[in-house]
């Protein structure tokens, strides 16, 4: 069905539902309006709920590449008021003739306009824990910026005008930072706040740290999206390198599942309860002085190859391989979902997963291939000693074939068959492979094909 056609079937459906005789009962759910310019309430259909998708999929399939980005979702919704708003002028009836060519080449200004006439800037503070990088100023990385909650109010304002109007509060308003710092060295039941203070306070009091983004270019709620991503993003480059999987629960954005801090167990034996038992989980942070300044150095090492990659994610125009790039990043996505799952035998299936993205698939070989040549050691070198040494090869096979594979495809069901050893090994060499394609993707200038970390030389080669 043309463009034309769907706009004459929506135009139908709006004509029915306004002639005064529609029965709504035939219709699922509660009546959908949009109010337009005018004020009059344009209601939609099921009918005109179908065409206005339909219509809105082609207009946003044939947008200009230098549109600003939009998802269909918020694209339908301004497709939606455009329409609410010729409807109500009857400008449709004229507009029709000649082809639709002139309602369409309406609404795609018009839809284009609407979207410009909001920010196409917008800065994201995302709350998260952290090991704390942040603790003495600022850290940088690349597009991101990691901040303390003090160091971020210095950083931050509202409006003259949210001040003087927020809530009646305009005393309050005006001292809203002093309001949040005395409240954040208090116990949350102790806490009270008056005007801009309070929604502050609860926004930033659960984390100890908030991730700045910048994205240009953007709708709104698609720049969030891309900010949260890249904000996590940053969080496991930095766990990435600090290298053991409790990092990934100690450094998150606020928005992640993770497990409680504490878990408590009751057992009996015999008819009798036993004292019950506590455990500490994996989310307390604990570097503190010398070790947080290891860390940091650590880190510090790789900022230049994170950044980089971080950028592509926010403008894939400034980096010189955005595929790349992003297929690294999703890697890293899947090895962060590896070391904070709960379960082995998944956490093997993800950590596979991350070696399958990085070389784009190719199964046992393909991985073999690539992780020889991003650490340099030949297939047949024993990587695994003890009992049952293990050749590089071996290792992987045993990652992908017998781990990852057997499980997602069913082999593997016993929820008790242990995969602590497999899931170690598969993390070791996961971080390895990830940390020298980070490397090694900062000086190439191949091309940016999906296959190329299997065959990506090191700069020094």
């Amino acid at each position: 069905m043309t463009l034309k056609e769907d706009l004459i079937k929506l135009v139908a459906a709006l004509n029915r539902v306004h002639a005064g005789a529609f029965n709504w009962s035939v219709q699922d759910g509660l009546p959908d309006f949009v109010t337009a310019e005018s004020g009059m309430q344009v209601h939609f259909t099921r009918d005109a709920r179908r065409a206005l998708r339909k219509i809105s999929e082609t207009l946003l399939g044939n947008r200009s590449p230098d549109s600003i980005k939009v998802e269909i979702g918020p694209y339908e919704k301004v497709v939606r008021q455009i329409i609410a708003d010729l409807y109500a002028q009857d400008d449709f009836e004229e507009s029709m003739a000649d082809e639709g060519k002139k309602v369409i080449e309406k609404l795609k200004l018009l839809s284009e306009q609407l979207l410009r006439s909001n920010s196409d800037e917008f800065t994201h503070y995302i709350p998260a824990w952290t090991v704390g990088l942040e603790n003495d100023s600022p850290f940088k990385l690349g597009p991101v910026t990691i901040f303390n909650r003090m160091d971020w109010i210095d950083r931050v304002e509202f409006s003259p005008k949210a001040m003087k109007t927020f809530l009646g509060e305009s005393e309050a308003n005006h001292h809203w930072k002093d309001l949040v710092r005395s409240a954040l060295g208090k116990q949350s039941g102790e806490v009270d706040l008056a005007g801009l203070a309070g929604p502050v306070y609860s926004a930033v009091s659960t984390c100890p740290a908030l991730l700045e983004v910048t994205v240009r270019g953007y709708e709104q709620d698609f720049s969030k999206k891309l900010a949260k991503l890249v904000a996590k993003t940053a969080l496991d480059c930095t766990s990435l390198v600090l290298g053991s999987a409790e990092f990934f629960f100690q450094q998150a954005v606020q928005e992640e599942r993770l497990p409680p801090a504490g878990s408590d167990s009751l057992m009996s034996t015999n008819g009798y309860l036993w004292l019950p038992g506590s455990s500490i989980g994996k989310r307390l942070r604990h570097l503190s002085g010398a070790r947080l300044r290891q860390a940091k150095d650590d880190v510090n090492l790789l900022v230049p190859e994170f950044s980089s990659i971080l950028s592509a994610l926010i403008d894939p125009a400034s980096h010189s391989h955005p595929k790349l790039a992003m297929r690294w990043a999703t890697a890293l996505d899947w090895f962060g979902e590896g070391n904070r799952e709960l379960s082995d035998a998944i956490a093997v299936a993800k950590l596979g997963s991350c070696l399958d993205v990085l070389g784009c698939g190719g199964k046992f070989a393909g991985i073999r291939d690539m992780v020889i040549n991003l650490t340099d050691t030949s297939g047949d070198t024993i990587v695994v000693k003890g009992d049952r040494p293990l050749t590089l090869a071996e290792l992987i096979k045993n990652i992908y074939d017998d781990g990852r594979s057997k499980i997602l495809h069913g082999t593997h069901f016993d929820r008790l068959k242990s995969f602590e050893v497999e899931r170690r090994q598969a993390s070791e060499v996961a971080r390895v492979v990830l940390i020298a394609a980070a490397q090694r993707l900062m000086h190439y200038s191949g091309s940016d094909v999906d296959k190329a970390f299997r065959t990506m030389q090191s700069s020094s080669a």
